[in-house]
């Protein structure tokens, strides 16, 4: 039986799989990208507890509500996670002169995998989410370049969190990549929708922090200047199975949904526009992002 009162509070693999599949290419960039997007649809706050499935110890899948910023829920002891991401051009960057960079970026796809596990309970106590991610997977193979990130957590009320964490504390395996550490705070609130006067939407959630590292202004990375940024994301959940989003990263906006196309089998999958103003590259950035969760 799934275990719902985890449910409560994990928020999946899905939800950060919209963002770009962002760190993977091999070359170095000036400009750094999301290495946890294949999580990200798993990553959504499910705050009102649902009847358990039916289906081992699969959870109800959910769909995901931002797509490249870190959010405050994350997994908990027994939660397990994969996902995969793939975008159709890595990231470029655009030179002084009105030229693109053309060092690993701009033409290239490229993709990742990631699997993660929760440890702690962020309700009575503190929740630590471990995630291991496969870089550059098109480009240099299958874990020859591997991020670790970590994120500790809180529960606040059954639909607000808070969160520290590190994406790619450190990378093993040879060669560069522009997976830069990136210390972040963030909050995470979800607002039931259901038998208000908007009706319309099931929830709204709502995510907002600090960071450095791939969270800084594209003028502060260019120059190495050691900043913090603040990033966000507003998430509309209309069904059990579709969601909406729109994100700033610090740098890009993205904006994306996420589906849940099987009711008792929980894989999202979450397509996302990345980069729509154009920042980096001269068009925006197709990404696609899969992931399966469940409950030991």
């Amino acid at each position: 039986m799934v275990n719902v009162r985890s449910l409560a509070r994990l928020v999946g693999a899905g939800a950060w799989f919209g963002a770009a599949v962002l760190n993977a290419q091999a070359a170095p960039q000036r400009a750094s990208e999301d290495s946890l997007a294949p999580l990200k649809p798993l990553r959504r706050l499910v705050a009102v507890e649902r009847p358990p499935m039916p289906f081992g110890n699969f959870f109800r899948g959910a769909p995901g509500t931002n797509s490249g910023t870190p959010m405050a829920f994350g997994a908990s002891w027994g939660d397990v996670f994969v996902g995969a991401g793939y975008q159709n051009a890595t990231r470029a960057v655009k030179l002084a002169n009105g030229s693109w960079s053309s060092s690993g970026g701009g033409n290239n796809d490229d993709g990742s995998v990631s699997v993660g596990f929760g440890l702690g309970d962020p309700k009575d106590y503190l929740g630590l989410e471990v995630v291991a991610t496969s870089l550059s997977t098109f480009r240099s193979g299958f874990g020859n370049r591997t991020a670790f990130s970590f994120q500790a957590h809180r529960l606040l009320d059954a639909s607000t969190a808070i969160a520290v964490g590190v994406e790619n504390a450190f990378i093993a395996g040879g060669g560069q990549t522009d997976g830069m550490p990136s210390t972040f705070v963030v909050a995470t609130r979800q607002f039931n929708l259901s038998g208000s006067d908007f009706n319309l939407f099931q929830s709204v959630t709502v995510n907002g922090g600090v960071g450095n590292g791939r969270f800084r202004t594209l003028n502060d990375v260019n120059a190495d200047n050691k900043t913090w940024n603040v990033f966000g994301s507003v998430g509309v959940t209309v069904t059990d199975w579709f969601a909406m989003s729109t994100d700033w990263t610090g740098q890009d906006l993205n904006v994306g949904v996420s589906f849940v196309p099987f009711k008792q089998f929980p894989v999202s999958i979450s397509p996302t526009l990345a980069d729509v103003t154009q920042t980096a590259n001269k068009s925006a950035r197709f990404v696609l992002g899969v992931g399966l969760g469940m409950h030991f």
